[in-house]
């Protein structure tokens, strides 16, 4: 076996390990990829979640802060009443 039969053995050996480095480094580059995916995803499904709950709350306040409704009747009632019952005792 000559020089050149050698240069190409240690050639192709290089080339070889090239490979191997190239294709695992896909093979993990592919699966963070993945990884982010699902990451990603899960973070969507929470902000819809989020945003759902949000609204829904929202909605309940509204509908209990709503000037035509009987809480807020209430609460004003009661403020009313608390005010005079405070400055009653600022006469006696």
């Amino acid at each position: 076996m000559g020089p050149g039969g050698i240069a190409t053995i240690i050639a192709a050996s290089s080339l070889l390990v090239i490979a191997l480095a190239v294709s695992y480094t896909v093979i993990r580059v592919s699966r963070l990829i993945d990884e982010v995916k699902k990451t990603v995803n899960s973070v969507n499904r929470i902000t819809s979640t989020a945003e759902a709950m949000t609204g829904k709350v929202a909605g309940a306040i509204n509908g209990i802060l709503d000037k035509e409704s009987s809480v807020m009747k209430l609460l004003g009632t009661l403020a009313s009443f608390a005010g005079r019952r405070s400055s009653n005792k600022d006469h006696d």
